[in-house]
């Protein structure tokens, strides 16, 4: 017989953003406090963690609720559409405008205008923008009216901004205009209290959808769940309930109905009667006590050089890779997240995975050598 979990009914919700740990309840209190003003509001965090969520709860919590929230994918917009798309067209302005066009600026007017991932707006684009966006007023294309709008200006980037102003690719003034009142929404691995509650939701919402008479999940599939790391965040559990109420046969999603790389990495952990977790004593003390040399010059202890931050980070990385096999990108991408001061980090990731090699923390594929695949030591295991 297998156990299964099911969530509570009355699952903590705040404007559809699901969750009652200490993380979310920060942001909540955060959205409250500044949804009353105009404050512009820069909300941060990875790709798939909610932070449209978090723009949407501000604006149903505002004065503006009664008006237009209007989201703009920034990425998604080519250049040469830009100015169109946001400050609208006269009719005659190019060929094809047979009519004028109110763009977004304008029709988010008396109401808030989200821009979504800012980070990805080039320099070209973000000069273009800077005016409209400190003094609200912009003609549209092919027009000599200039048009006023009130506007609550709400941002969010999966990037370090002010990273971006040392390296040059975001505007300092722009960046200030966009950061009067931050909010950070952490990642999915940060507060994993939640994921009962998530699935719970996801649960109703898919079973609700597909008309399928699903209630809840084995402890075993939970376990599964809170023992992934989730790079892709909230949106990735989503997916995979997603995908498991569509998949199950019964009332009950099993550890069967989730991804095959889940499943294979949960028998793993079944088959050796434990679940492996890295020493974390001894391989911060390993480290901590690694030497680095580049370029032939003379070794130089890690914690002389790097942050210390920065050997937990890889610490948290072995421990939710687990004793899965990882890539030397999937390696530097991680760190590159968690450790903004490397720009480098492809040639940076070599020399950790050198040093992690030469301490026998990290054991090559020699098999899938061409793809530079690594995994942890049994040394490290417990």
């Amino acid at each position: 017989m297998h156990m299964f979990f099911q969530g509570p009914s009355g699952t903590s919700r705040f404007c559809n953003m699901v969750g009652a740990g200490p993380a979310m309840s920060k942001i909540y209190e955060r959205v409250r406090a500044v949804a009353p003003t105009k404050a512009p509001v820069l909300i941060v965090g990875e790709t798939g963690t909610g932070k449209e969520l978090v723009a949407r709860a501000v604006h149903a919590l505002s004065p503006r609720n009664h008006h237009p929230f209007i989201a703009v994918n920034c990425s998604a917009m080519a250049d040469s559409l830009w100015e169109s798309e946001m400050f609208g067209h006269e009719r005659g302005a190019f060929t094809g405008a047979v009519t004028a066009r109110k763009g977004r600026f304008e029709l988010a007017h008396k109401g808030t205008l989200f821009l979504d991932e800012v980070s990805e707006m080039s320099p070209a684009l973000q000069r273009k923008s800077l005016r409209a966006l400190q003094e609200m007023e912009f003609e549209r294309v092919g027009g000599t009216k200039t048009i006023r709008v009130d506007v609550r200006l709400l941002a969010a980037a999966n990037r370090d901004l002010k990273q971006g102003v040392r390296e040059g690719w975001m505007r300092q003034d722009l960046f200030y205009r966009l950061n009067v009142i931050r909010i950070c929404v952490p990642p999915l691995r940060e507060h994993k209290e939640d994921i009962p509650a998530l699935i719970d939701h996801f649960l109703a919402k898919y079973a609700t959808e597909y008309r399928k008479h699903v209630v809840g999940i084995s402890h075993e599939a939970l376990q599964t769940l809170m023992d992934h790391s989730f790079p892709g965040n909230v949106r990735e559990l989503q997916n995979i309930i997603h995908r498991a109420v569509i998949l199950t046969k019964g009332e009950t999603i099993m550890i069967d109905d989730l991804p095959e790389e889940l499943c294979n990495r949960s028998r793993l952990a079944i088959n050796r009667n434990i679940c492996p977790r890295v020493k974390r004593h001894e391989l911060l003390t390993a480290l901590k006590n690694a030497t680095i040399s580049n370029n032939g010059s003379p070794p130089r202890r890690w914690h002389r050089t790097l942050r210390s931050a920065t050997i937990e980070s890889i610490h948290e990385f072995l421990l939710a890779t687990n004793t899965r096999f990882f890539s030397r990108q999937e390696f530097a991408d991680y760190l590159s997240r968690r450790a903004n001061s490397d720009r480098n980090k492809y040639a940076t990731a070599g020399k950790y995975l050198s040093v992690l090699k030469n301490n026998h923390i990290c054991v090559h594929n020699k098999k899938k050598a061409n793809q530079s695949r690594y995994r942890l030591s049994e040394d490290f295991l417990r």
